[in-house]
């Protein structure tokens, strides 16, 4: 199993390292879009965003359309141990800094406290199946937020269409996303597993 996500996780991650950076302002564009065009993103109150590294999908044009919709954003950050992530809003007045990772951060300790069935929570991630299995780093920051803090909150995935496989190795700690945003495609992941192109 662990050799099989390390083979899967190397590839990936040069696949992602190969893309322009016209491809991946493209791409990360139209996944915006599609998301900003769903209700999930309009009924939210909380989003939880992150700063992009190693050509992941950025998300700056989220954080603007959140602002204008006057919805709250948090970013992960990492504790000063490396043990673990807190959540930490963005406000439009105080720019990221560096953090742990050398990964832009919210200054600040305005830590996020619960959420709502309601908030979106959109996780970056090397690779992601359509049953909603993701493949991260190996660190597993995300999985234990999403049992712990983010447990009631929605979970989407952003990905470049190839990151999407036919099957992401899992372990029994894994936690999956609800739904997968790609350039092409919004995958419902958990009740039906069915595509929709919107």
């Amino acid at each position: 199993m662990l050799a099989g996500k390390r083979r899967l996780r190397t590839l990936l991650r040069q696949q992602r390292r190969a893309l322009s950076v016209q491809a991946v302002r493209k791409n990360s564009q139209r996944i915006a879009a599609r998301l900003c065009a769903q209700a999930m993103f309009h009924q939210a109150r909380q989003l939880l965003l992150y700063s992009p590294d190693e050509n992941e999908v950025e998300t700056e044009g989220l954080w603007q359309e959140a602002c204008r919709r006057g919805i709250e954003v948090y970013y992960p950050r990492v504790t000063a141990d490396k043990q673990d992530v807190e959540f930490v809003r963005r406000h439009a007045n105080k720019p990221l800094i560096p953090g742990v990772f050398d990964i832009l951060v919210p200054p600040g300790e305005d830590i996020l406290r619960n959420v709502a069935q309601t908030d979106l929570v959109l996780i970056p991630g090397v690779g992601f199946d359509q049953a909603g299995h993701r493949l991260g780093r190996g660190r597993g920051y995300y999985d234990r937020a999403l049992r712990d803090l983010l447990a009631g909150a929605l979970r989407v995935g952003l990905a470049h269409e190839f990151q999407v496989v036919s099957h992401v190795p899992v372990d029994p700690h894994d936690e999956r996303v609800d739904y997968i945003v790609t350039e092409k495609r919004l995958i419902e992941c958990v009740r039906t597993g069915v595509e929709k192109d919107v």
